[in-house]
């Protein structure tokens, strides 16, 4: 199951419905309170957040999970149109980054890269 914290609801149902076609689970939350209580409650395979969350923005968020020994090994991968986005990933601990507008095979990719074959199987 892959985690995706995005504010904005026609990104975040793009993102669930490409990776709902590769065989993906998804669950979709909007802001980083949220997403820190659902990392701890379903321990997704990982996590796309994007910078940008109402409440604690991704960075904040991304140090909390980092920082706690229940939810540093998801690995998080950062989403976000932001210029200094390899920095800010850096700054926060994040696995990896992915610039906004993207492509679905990198999308595709990254999820390959750290969630492999776990996160197909069937729940």
């Amino acid at each position: 199951m892959i985690l995706i914290v995005e504010d904005d609801p026609q990104v975040a149902r793009l993102i669930a419905l490409v990776l709902g076609r590769a065989g993906r689970q998804c669950e979709i939350v909007a802001d980083g309170q949220t997403a820190l209580q659902k990392a701890k409650e379903l321990k997704p395979s990982m996590i796309f957040a994007d910078l940008t969350l109402k409440g604690m923005n991704g960075e904040q968020l991304c140090n909390r999970l980092k920082s706690q020994e229940e939810t540093r090994d998801i690995p998080y991968v950062v989403l976000s149109g932001d210029r200094d986005l390899a920095q800010k990933a850096r700054r926060c601990g994040a696995d990896d980054y992915m610039g906004k507008p993207f492509e679905f095979p990198d999308l595709i990719r990254l999820v390959d890269k750290y969630a492999g074959a776990e996160s197909r199987k069937a729940d």
